[in-house]
């Protein structure tokens, strides 16, 4: 990537797109590493047998990796010249990780371990990744560049699916990722110069910013939680409940996240043309919590329907909640305000895969799930009233 410095007027009037695509690239990277599991889960447990609970927390391990050191995380990516650094680390540490798993695959606690390795790579990466593209970003080129980036999962889910599909060996998926995290450690070196002189000072937040992004992380802690519990195990579900084969599950597991990415997309160019933020935000927490309601009617085109429709309030949301630190600070976030937000995602991301791993052990225990989720996105969205309503009240 181009690594000229650029003038201070130019980085508040105009965006570098190379550090935007730099940040977007490095956030898919670290997201793949994620969500290459769930396409290959069932064919990974019937060659190395991992208990549910077990198999669950291989993605849950992310979460709680990111839980514990998201918002030191942040803290320390603020210092100068840190975020290529950092970018470096979280290649090396996921290339161990992947190592770990491929050399011991029968061993749920090094594989666990690797996983956990790779967590530590995707907390950095999701925290440096978002804070590189924001801090590139021209403020009227902002919302945009924040859909690409709430495009970060769906694009790492996508891959996945994809390798998965054509190479149905987890061996495979695997290698790939060494190779994505030996990419990173060389963008990290090479771009430490150009992120260094593009470094701006990030003002301290103020106790009510700080308590309106907990608020906001609370948000995004429900949201994560139903929806990755429900990506992990949906290619189990389609294969167990409905009785499809891998290639036909993995099709279904991908509708919803096709649908998500072009929304992602979508939102941050409206968000750009005046859309509302929050009133966006509760609409589409709104619209998941109803397909949850209706999801045990899902047979045949019902759950076709109920699919896209999901994929439409999961392309809003996350969108909306990328943008919402900007909103909240009132300009662009940076690491300090995203670490928070990680921090509070994490618990989500921790606890969903890992309870519903627990709840649905037989093929009758999916309809308390969908109750559960159902309340879940609906208490969700009765904090993002309330988020709107403080945002919308004046500073005493």
């Amino acid at each position: 990537m181009a690594t000229r410095p650029v003038g201070a007027s130019e980085i508040h009037h105009r965006t570098w797109w190379p550090g935007v695509a730099l940040g977007v690239s490095v956030s898919c990277a670290c997201a793949y590493q994620q969500f290459k599991l769930p396409p290959i889960l069932p064919d990974l447990l019937r060659e190395h047998p991992h208990g549910s609970a077990v198999a669950a927390g291989f993605m849950s391990v992310y979460a709680l990796i990111g839980l514990m050191v998201s918002q030191p995380l942040g803290r320390w990516l603020q210092g100068e010249g840190r975020l290529g650094r950092g970018l470096a680390l979280a290649g090396l540490v996921t290339a161990v990780g992947g190592a770990l798993a491929l050399l011991w695959p029968d061993s749920s606690i090094l594989f666990l371990a690797g996983r956990g390795l790779e967590g530590l790579g995707f907390a950095i990466c999701a925290i440096a990744g978002p804070a590189i593209a924001a801090q590139a970003a021209a403020p009227r080129d902002l919302p945009f560049v924040t859909g690409l980036l709430a495009g970060w999962i769906p694009i790492g889910q996508i891959v996945g699916a994809v390798v998965a599909a054509q190479y149905p060996d987890w061996r495979v998926l695997w290698w790939l990722g060494i190779v994505l995290a030996l990419g990173m450690i060389a963008l990290g070196y090479r771009s430490h110069g150009a992120l260094a002189r593009r470094r701006t000072v990030e003002e301290p937040l103020t106790p009510r910013q700080t308590r309106l992004l907990w608020l906001g992380g609370g948000i995004f802690l429900m949201w994560s939680g139903q929806y990755f519990a429900f990506m992990t195990w949906l290619t189990s579900y389609l294969e167990i409940q409905h009785g499809l084969s891998l290639r036909a599950s993995v099709g279904a597991y991908l509708l919803p996240v096709v649908v998500l990415l072009a929304f992602n997309i979508l939102t941050g160019w409206a968000l750009g043309k005046g859309l509302p933020l929050l009133r966006a935000l509760i609409i589409g927490l709104a619209s998941q919590a109803l397909v949850w309601l209706l999801a045990p009617f899902a047979e045949g085109w019902i759950g076709l329907v109920l699919l896209l429709v999901y994929g439409v309030g999961a392309g809003v949301v996350p969108t909306c909640l990328w943008q919402m630190p900007h909103r909240i600070v009132e300009g662009t976030a940076r690491a300090g305000a995203y670490g928070i937000v990680m921090a509070a995602r994490n618990i989500g991301v921790f606890f969903g895969p890992l309870v519903l791993g627990i709840l649905v052990e037989g093929p009758d225990d999916w309809p308390l799930s969908f109750h559960i989720m159902t309340g879940v996105t609906l208490c969700a969205t009765a904090l993002a009233v309330v988020l709107r309503w403080l945002l919308l009240k004046r500073p005493q």
